[in-house]
């Protein structure tokens, strides 16, 4: 894999003195997925040496940047007017990173203010403390400002918990609608409702429940994202630059405890790089998949007259100068 806007096959084959080096460079895509930037030639390596790197990378820790962060309270952040605002549910701390690719754009190309809303705090209540203080100094990191939607996070955002009782869930969802109130986003950022995950559903359920109290006359844009479980219908795939990974990645390092039992952090890129194979969802099959080298998956609609409706338009969003992540919300 080259870099971006590259897209390089390498064969390995055995090596003698004479034979000269060669790589061979695959066309960028086409139909309006091409990336800005050069199709560069790179050495042949050998197909047990890249595993070995692999191997290699993904057991190498990430530094966790030392950072003082603002705790999250239930206090809201003031809404910046002079800003646009998307508002990102996440259904547990560590979230903010592993969907946090359009809104860090968001953040760093066109200026607008990001607010996570840290659902819950997790499952596990004695961790609730250390992953509420992981996900104030993920946040610091991007950039992000934060807040709970009641002390410790809310608990039991699934379905089950959905149907077995209407009451409490209720409260959740007029709590969630009036933060939805207070910030009025342009965008609202939230897992697919088929994320593989109970709390994921379940906070897909709950951001749709709380759009449907919002005035009939209120509308956002609303980008479902997939991390446990992929989007059967997506519409959208976002480049990642390489500088905003390695962000996201030192975010996803503050999360030590979570990392501790599953690489996340480490795990991340081969996730995007993963994504970029499935551009040929979007462009059809047997098309040339994106030209890029890190991507996420989204589906994007807009909320409107009570209900989500989603884009008919399949999109590429690169990293050149010419793909502006401001022309998905003109």
């Amino acid at each position: 894999m080259g870099r971006a806007g590259t897209s390089i096959v390498r064969r390995s084959r055995p090596r003698t003195a004479s034979r000269v080096n060669k790589s061979i460079s695959l066309p960028l895509a086409q139909g309006g997925f091409r990336e800005g930037g050069v199709t560069q030639e790179q050495p042949e390596t050998s197909s047990q040496t890249i595993v070995a790197d692999y191997a290699r990378l993904l057991n190498t820790p990430v530094a966790a940047p030392d950072i003082d962060a603002p705790p999250f309270s239930t206090d809201l952040p003031k809404r910046d007017a002079g800003k646009k605002c998307a508002l990102l549910l996440s259904a547990h701390p560590d979230d903010e990173c592993l969907t946090g690719v359009l809104p860090l754009r968001l953040l760093r190309e066109q200026n607008w203010q990001i607010i996570n809303i840290a659902l819950t705090l997790g499952s596990n209540s004695s961790r609730r403390m250390e992953r509420k203080k992981e996900v104030e100094k993920a946040c610091a990191v991007l950039g992000f400002a934060g807040a709970l939607p009641e002390e410790n996070g809310f608990s039991d955002i699934n379905p089950a918990a959905r149907n077995a009782d209407a009451d409490a869930w209720n409260k959740k969802v007029k709590r969630l609608s009036e933060i939805i109130a207070h910030f009025r986003p342009q965008v609202i950022v939230m897992p697919h409702a088929n994320d593989g995950h109970a709390t994921h559903v379940g906070t897909y359920l709950l951001g749709m429940d709380a759009l449907a109290l919002m005035p009939q006359d209120f509308t956002c844009t609303v980008a479902l994202t997939e991390y446990w479980q992929q989007i059967a219908d997506p519409n959208t795939m976002i480049a990642v630059k390489e500088d905003d990974l390695a962000t996201l990645m030192s975010a996803l390092a503050c999360h030590a405890g979570e990392n501790a039992r599953n690489a996340y952090d480490r795990r991340f890129p081969a996730l995007l790089i993963d994504t970029v194979r499935r551009g040929e969802i979007l462009a059809g099959q047997g098309k040339a998949a994106p030209a890029i080298t890190f991507g996420q998956m989204v589906k994007l609609g807009t909320w409107l007259k009570g209900r989500f409706v989603p884009s008919a338009l399949n999109r590429v969003v690169g990293t050149s100068t010419t793909d502006s992540i401001s022309a998905l919300f003109a």
